[in-house]
Protein backbone atom coordinates (compact mmCIF):
# COMPACT_ATOMS: atom_id res chain seq x y z
CA UNK A 1 0.00 0.00 0.00
CA UNK A 2 1.41 3.38 -1.03
CA UNK A 3 2.16 5.99 1.63
CA UNK A 4 0.90 9.20 0.06
CA UNK A 5 2.99 11.52 2.24
CA UNK A 6 6.20 9.65 1.49
CA UNK A 7 5.36 9.45 -2.23
CA UNK A 8 4.91 13.23 -2.37
CA UNK A 9 7.60 14.35 0.08
CA UNK A 10 10.74 15.33 -1.82
CA UNK A 11 9.38 14.09 -5.15
CA UNK A 12 11.14 16.15 -7.86
CA UNK A 13 8.07 15.88 -10.09
CA UNK A 14 6.01 18.00 -7.70
CA UNK A 15 6.45 21.64 -6.71
CA UNK A 16 6.46 21.75 -2.92
CA UNK A 17 7.43 23.54 0.27
CA UNK A 18 8.07 21.93 3.64
CA UNK A 19 8.17 23.17 7.23
CA UNK A 20 9.15 20.27 9.48
CA UNK A 21 6.40 17.69 8.73
CA UNK A 22 4.03 20.35 7.40
CA UNK A 23 4.09 19.81 3.62
CA UNK A 24 2.54 21.90 0.84
CA UNK A 25 2.68 20.22 -2.56
CA UNK A 26 1.18 20.62 -6.01
CA UNK A 27 0.30 16.98 -6.60
CA UNK A 28 -0.37 15.19 -9.87
CA UNK A 29 -1.58 11.61 -9.68
CA UNK A 30 0.98 9.31 -11.34
CA UNK A 31 -0.81 6.05 -10.51
CA UNK A 32 -1.70 4.05 -13.64
CA UNK A 33 -4.34 1.86 -12.01
CA UNK A 34 -7.95 3.04 -11.93
CA UNK A 35 -8.44 1.73 -8.37
CA UNK A 36 -5.73 1.64 -5.71
CA UNK A 37 -5.29 2.16 -1.99
CA UNK A 38 -3.19 4.73 -0.12
CA UNK A 39 -2.48 5.74 3.44
CA UNK A 40 -0.88 8.60 5.32
CA UNK A 41 0.33 8.96 8.90
CA UNK A 42 -0.65 12.64 8.67
CA UNK A 43 -3.97 14.37 8.11
CA UNK A 44 -4.16 16.21 4.82
CA UNK A 45 -6.25 18.71 2.88
CA UNK A 46 -6.98 18.15 -0.82
CA UNK A 47 -7.95 21.17 -2.92
CA UNK A 48 -8.60 20.01 -6.49
CA UNK A 49 -7.22 22.21 -9.26
CA UNK A 50 -8.27 20.05 -12.23
CA UNK A 51 -9.83 16.68 -12.91
CA UNK A 52 -11.70 14.60 -10.37
CA UNK A 53 -11.00 11.73 -8.04
CA UNK A 54 -13.02 9.57 -5.69
CA UNK A 55 -11.96 8.77 -2.12
CA UNK A 56 -13.72 5.73 -0.65
CA UNK A 57 -14.09 4.76 2.98
CA UNK A 58 -15.65 1.50 4.08
CA UNK A 59 -19.12 3.06 4.11
CA UNK A 60 -19.10 6.05 1.80
CA UNK A 61 -17.82 7.50 -1.47
CA UNK A 62 -16.53 11.05 -1.86
CA UNK A 63 -16.17 12.36 -5.40
CA UNK A 64 -14.10 15.54 -5.46
CA UNK A 65 -14.13 17.90 -8.44
CA UNK A 66 -12.14 21.00 -9.41
CA UNK A 67 -12.31 23.81 -6.83
CA UNK A 68 -13.62 21.47 -4.11
CA UNK A 69 -11.90 20.73 -0.80
CA UNK A 70 -11.81 17.73 1.52
CA UNK A 71 -10.02 17.03 4.78
CA UNK A 72 -8.72 13.45 5.09
CA UNK A 73 -7.90 12.15 8.55
CA UNK A 74 -4.73 10.11 8.96
CA UNK A 75 -5.34 6.55 7.86
CA UNK A 76 -6.09 4.63 4.65
CA UNK A 77 -8.52 4.97 1.76
CA UNK A 78 -9.38 3.36 -1.55
CA UNK A 79 -8.98 5.75 -4.48
CA UNK A 80 -10.74 5.72 -7.84
CA UNK A 81 -8.86 7.54 -10.59
CA UNK A 82 -10.49 8.90 -13.75
CA UNK A 83 -8.56 9.46 -16.96
CA UNK A 84 -10.68 12.02 -18.85
CA UNK A 85 -8.61 14.88 -17.45
CA UNK A 86 -5.34 14.96 -15.52
CA UNK A 87 -5.90 15.14 -11.79
CA UNK A 88 -3.99 17.96 -10.11
CA UNK A 89 -4.46 19.21 -6.57
CA UNK A 90 -2.89 21.16 -3.77
CA UNK A 91 -2.18 18.79 -0.88
CA UNK A 92 -1.38 20.10 2.57
CA UNK A 93 -0.16 17.45 5.02
CA UNK A 94 -0.36 18.42 8.66
CA UNK A 95 0.52 16.41 11.79
CA UNK A 96 -1.73 16.41 14.84
CA UNK A 97 0.81 18.32 16.92
CA UNK A 98 0.81 21.30 14.55
CA UNK A 99 -2.98 21.53 14.74
CA UNK A 100 -2.93 21.19 18.53
CA UNK A 101 -0.33 23.89 19.03
CA UNK A 102 -2.22 26.19 16.70
CA UNK A 103 -5.61 25.87 18.33
CA UNK A 104 -4.34 25.93 21.90
CA UNK A 105 -3.90 29.66 21.47
CA UNK A 106 -7.27 30.01 19.71
CA UNK A 107 -9.67 28.04 21.94
CA UNK A 108 -12.51 30.47 21.26
CA UNK A 109 -12.93 28.94 17.80
CA UNK A 110 -13.68 25.44 19.06
CA UNK A 111 -17.04 24.07 20.19
CA UNK A 112 -17.38 23.45 23.90
CA UNK A 113 -19.03 20.07 23.43
CA UNK A 114 -19.47 18.21 20.19
CA UNK A 115 -18.75 14.58 19.45
CA UNK A 116 -16.15 13.94 16.77
CA UNK A 117 -17.55 12.39 13.59
CA UNK A 118 -16.46 8.82 12.90
CA UNK A 119 -16.11 9.73 9.23
CA UNK A 120 -12.49 9.72 8.07
CA UNK A 121 -13.17 12.19 5.23
CA UNK A 122 -14.80 15.56 5.80
CA UNK A 123 -15.96 17.67 2.83
CA UNK A 124 -15.24 21.36 3.41
CA UNK A 125 -17.42 24.07 1.81
CA UNK A 126 -15.36 26.41 -0.36
CA UNK A 127 -16.37 30.08 -0.29
CA UNK A 128 -14.74 32.99 -2.05
CA UNK A 129 -12.33 33.53 0.86
CA UNK A 130 -10.99 29.98 0.56
CA UNK A 131 -10.76 30.21 -3.24
CA UNK A 132 -8.68 33.36 -2.86
CA UNK A 133 -6.53 31.68 -0.23
CA UNK A 134 -5.67 28.72 -2.47
CA UNK A 135 -4.97 31.00 -5.42
CA UNK A 136 -2.52 32.97 -3.27
CA UNK A 137 -0.88 29.77 -2.06
CA UNK A 138 -0.56 28.38 -5.57
CA UNK A 139 1.21 31.57 -6.68
CA UNK A 140 4.14 30.81 -4.36
CA UNK A 141 4.91 27.63 -6.32
CA UNK A 142 5.66 29.67 -9.44
CA UNK A 143 7.87 32.37 -7.92
CA UNK A 144 11.64 32.34 -8.40
CA UNK A 145 12.28 32.57 -4.67
CA UNK A 146 10.74 30.14 -2.20
CA UNK A 147 8.72 31.64 0.66
CA UNK A 148 10.29 31.71 4.11
CA UNK A 149 9.50 29.16 6.80
CA UNK A 150 7.73 31.78 8.89
CA UNK A 151 5.57 32.81 5.93
CA UNK A 152 4.54 29.20 5.25
CA UNK A 153 3.56 28.78 8.89
CA UNK A 154 1.48 31.95 8.65
CA UNK A 155 -0.19 30.66 5.48
CA UNK A 156 -1.18 27.44 7.18
CA UNK A 157 -2.48 29.29 10.23
CA UNK A 158 -4.49 31.46 7.85
CA UNK A 159 -6.13 28.34 6.42
CA UNK A 160 -7.00 26.96 9.85
CA UNK A 161 -8.40 30.26 11.06
CA UNK A 162 -10.56 30.58 7.94
CA UNK A 163 -11.95 27.10 8.57
CA UNK A 164 -12.44 27.53 12.30
CA UNK A 165 -14.21 30.85 11.83
CA UNK A 166 -16.91 29.25 9.67
CA UNK A 167 -19.97 27.78 11.34
CA UNK A 168 -20.26 25.40 8.36
CA UNK A 169 -17.25 23.37 9.54
CA UNK A 170 -18.63 21.93 12.77
CA UNK A 171 -17.34 18.40 12.11
CA UNK A 172 -13.86 19.66 11.35
CA UNK A 173 -13.87 21.80 14.47
CA UNK A 174 -15.02 18.82 16.54
CA UNK A 175 -12.17 16.71 15.19
CA UNK A 176 -9.62 19.40 16.02
CA UNK A 177 -11.11 19.61 19.50
CA UNK A 178 -10.78 15.84 19.94
CA UNK A 179 -7.04 16.10 19.27
CA UNK A 180 -6.64 18.31 22.32
CA UNK A 181 -8.24 15.72 24.59
CA UNK A 182 -5.60 13.03 24.07
CA UNK A 183 -1.82 12.91 24.11
CA UNK A 184 -1.73 10.03 21.60
CA UNK A 185 -4.10 8.94 18.81
CA UNK A 186 -6.82 6.52 19.85
CA UNK A 187 -5.88 2.93 19.02
CA UNK A 188 -9.51 1.87 19.08
CA UNK A 189 -10.64 4.62 16.70
CA UNK A 190 -7.80 4.02 14.24
CA UNK A 191 -8.17 0.23 14.21
CA UNK A 192 -11.95 0.28 13.83
CA UNK A 193 -11.67 2.75 10.95
CA UNK A 194 -8.76 1.11 9.10
CA UNK A 195 -8.92 -2.66 9.69
CA UNK A 196 -10.16 -3.35 6.15
CA UNK A 197 -6.96 -1.98 4.60
CA UNK A 198 -3.84 -4.09 4.09
CA UNK A 199 -1.63 -2.09 6.42
CA UNK A 200 1.26 -3.78 8.20
CA UNK A 201 1.57 -3.75 11.99
CA UNK A 202 4.43 -1.18 11.83
CA UNK A 203 2.17 1.04 9.71
CA UNK A 204 -0.68 0.70 12.19
CA UNK A 205 1.81 1.60 14.94
CA UNK A 206 2.81 4.76 13.06
CA UNK A 207 -0.84 5.75 12.65
CA UNK A 208 -1.28 5.30 16.39
CA UNK A 209 1.79 7.41 17.19
CA UNK A 210 3.62 4.59 18.97
CA UNK A 211 6.61 2.35 18.53
CA UNK A 212 5.71 -1.16 17.40
CA UNK A 213 6.46 -2.57 20.87
CA UNK A 214 4.34 0.00 22.70
CA UNK A 215 1.57 -0.35 20.11
CA UNK A 216 1.35 -4.11 20.71
CA UNK A 217 1.33 -3.62 24.48
CA UNK A 218 -1.34 -0.91 24.39
CA UNK A 219 -3.40 -2.88 21.88
CA UNK A 220 -3.42 -6.00 24.05
CA UNK A 221 -4.49 -3.94 27.07
CA UNK A 222 -7.52 -2.74 25.10
CA UNK A 223 -8.53 -5.87 23.16
CA UNK A 224 -6.99 -8.68 25.25
CA UNK A 225 -5.45 -10.26 22.15
CA UNK A 226 -2.68 -9.55 19.67
CA UNK A 227 -3.30 -7.03 16.85
CA UNK A 228 -2.56 -9.69 14.22
CA UNK A 229 -5.22 -12.04 15.57
CA UNK A 230 -7.75 -9.22 15.99
CA UNK A 231 -7.20 -8.00 12.43
CA UNK A 232 -7.72 -11.47 10.97
CA UNK A 233 -10.97 -11.98 12.89
CA UNK A 234 -12.35 -8.52 12.04
CA UNK A 235 -11.52 -8.93 8.36
CA UNK A 236 -13.07 -12.39 8.24
CA UNK A 237 -16.27 -11.16 9.88
CA UNK A 238 -16.43 -8.30 7.39
CA UNK A 239 -15.79 -10.66 4.45
CA UNK A 240 -18.54 -12.95 5.68
CA UNK A 241 -20.96 -10.02 5.87
CA UNK A 242 -20.07 -8.96 2.31
CA UNK A 243 -20.58 -12.52 1.06
CA UNK A 244 -24.03 -12.58 2.65
CA UNK A 245 -25.16 -9.15 1.48
CA UNK A 246 -23.40 -8.42 -1.84
CA UNK A 247 -22.41 -10.09 -5.11
CA UNK A 248 -18.70 -9.23 -4.78
CA UNK A 249 -16.29 -11.81 -6.16
CA UNK A 250 -13.26 -13.22 -4.33
CA UNK A 251 -10.80 -10.71 -5.78
CA UNK A 252 -13.02 -7.83 -4.72
CA UNK A 253 -13.33 -9.29 -1.23
CA UNK A 254 -9.57 -9.66 -0.88
CA UNK A 255 -9.03 -6.03 -1.87
CA UNK A 256 -11.84 -4.59 0.23
CA UNK A 257 -11.15 -6.65 3.36
CA UNK A 258 -7.38 -6.19 3.61
CA UNK A 259 -6.18 -9.73 2.90
CA UNK A 260 -2.84 -10.36 1.21
CA UNK A 261 -3.87 -12.90 -1.43
CA UNK A 262 -6.53 -15.44 -2.42
CA UNK A 263 -4.83 -18.51 -0.91
CA UNK A 264 -4.37 -16.86 2.48
CA UNK A 265 -7.93 -15.56 2.49
CA UNK A 266 -9.41 -18.93 1.50
CA UNK A 267 -7.38 -20.81 4.11
CA UNK A 268 -8.23 -18.60 7.09
CA UNK A 269 -11.87 -18.27 6.01
CA UNK A 270 -12.28 -22.04 5.92
CA UNK A 271 -10.56 -22.40 9.30
CA UNK A 272 -13.00 -19.90 10.81
CA UNK A 273 -16.28 -20.80 9.12
CA UNK A 274 -15.80 -24.42 8.00
CA UNK A 275 -16.20 -23.73 4.28
CA UNK A 276 -14.33 -21.93 1.52
CA UNK A 277 -15.68 -18.52 0.51
CA UNK A 278 -17.09 -19.95 -2.73
CA UNK A 279 -18.86 -22.82 -0.96
CA UNK A 280 -20.10 -20.47 1.77
CA UNK A 281 -21.54 -18.17 -0.88
CA UNK A 282 -23.37 -20.99 -2.65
Amino acid sequence: MQNLFEAANGNPLFRQFKVSDLLFTEYKCLEQASVFDIWSQYNYFVYVLSGKKQWNTRDREYMVYAHELIFVKKGANIIHKFFEEQFCALLIFVPDDFIKEMIKVRPEHLPERQEDSSESILPVPVDQTLKTYFQSLLAYFYQDQAPSVSLLEVKFKELLLNLLNSSKNQQLRAYFNSLLLTTKPSIRAIMETNFTYNLSLPEFARLCGRSLTVFKEDFKAIYQCSPGRWLTQKRLDYAKALLQTTDKNINELIFECGFENASHFTRVFKERFGATPLNFKS
